[in-house]
């Protein structure tokens, strides 16, 4: 991305609708991003933490200090015909009981794989120290393996990590269980948020999302995002999202690993303008 590029993006208003903390597989704080986010000329952002509420508050009170507009969001994970999918849920009630309860239930049986994937390292001779965080505080993924696999020097990268050991497929993959996106679109319905789906292209297989999209109540489409990697791409799922009058959003999925694209803010922005619609649902 050249210098003058960046300058002619940053003087236009950006936002991003996908990042992740500490309090789920993130680098850096709430505190931190806001900072980062503020220093990179977002004017409004949405913490999207896989699977937890829990970064809602420090993330609310730092945007606010930061003088950043902010959404409330969480990630899903979600699998459906053997694929994953990931479903953002915005605005939906901190507080709703079901919603609160059926999260808990997804981060045990996080916490669970986690630790079956690294005893499944440690048969493959790996012996890795992975730092889990406390119970019921973080929600544990596969990057806190991939990091401490890199932190140990068995990978040089998170990419290499997922590539060569945890990624789907791999020798060291567990599957996890999972809810269904039936019930994850229900969830952040009845806790009063949007549901939209993440980064569609993802999933793999372009015939299944669709099916998903027309079978369930989706109320947006992630269009913009680094999965995304051409015109063509970017520009289907536009289209898809216009024709079916599903809302527009998008974000980098900035996690802060080292060899993970984005590695930075704004390493993958988005402006403001291509989501406004979206944001005028929460007054912005």
């Amino acid at each position: 991305m050249t210098a003058l590029f960046m300058k002619v993006m940053i003087m236009k208003e950006l936002a991003d609708l996908h990042l992740h903390s500490t309090y789920s597989d993130g680098v850096y704080s709430p505190h931190e991003l806001a900072t980062m986010a503020k220093a990179a000329g977002i004017t409004v952002l949405a913490l999207t933490d896989h699977d937890t509420l829990k970064g809602l508050p420090e993330m609310e009170e730092a945007a606010k200090e930061a003088g950043i507009a902010f959404i409330p969001g969480v990630e899903f994970s979600a699998r459906w015909e053997n694929r994953q999918v990931h479903i953002i849920g915005y605005g939906i009630d901190e507080h709703n009981a079901l919603l609160l309860e059926r999260l808990a239930d997804v981060r045990n049986a996080r916490r669970s794989r986690l630790e079956k994937i690294i005893k499944r390292l440690h048969e493959m001779g790996m012996d890795v120290e992975v730092p889990v965080p406390e119970e019921g505080q973080r929600a544990v993924g596969r990057p806190h393996i991939a990091r401490a696999l890199v932190a140990q020097g068995y990978v040089k990268t998170v990419q290499e990590a997922f590539d060569k050991y945890i990624g789907e497929g791999k020798p060291a993959y567990q599957p996890q269980t999972k809810m269904t996106p039936p019930e994850a679109v229900m969830l952040i319905h009845q806790a009063g948020g949007i549901a939209v789906q993440a980064h569609p292209e993802e999933i793999g297989d372009r015939a299944l999302a669709l099916k998903l999209l027309g079978a369930l109540a989706y109320d947006g489409i992630e269009v913009y995002h680094p999965s995304a990697k051409t015109k063509e791409t970017e520009f289907f799922w536009l289209k898809t999202a216009t024709e079916r009058k599903l809302l527009i959003t998008g974000g980098s999925d900035f996690h802060g690993n080292p060899g993970r694209f984005p590695e930075t803010l704004p390493g993958w922005p988005v402006e403001r303008e291509k989501v406004q619609d979206f944001l005028r649902r929460f007054g912005l």
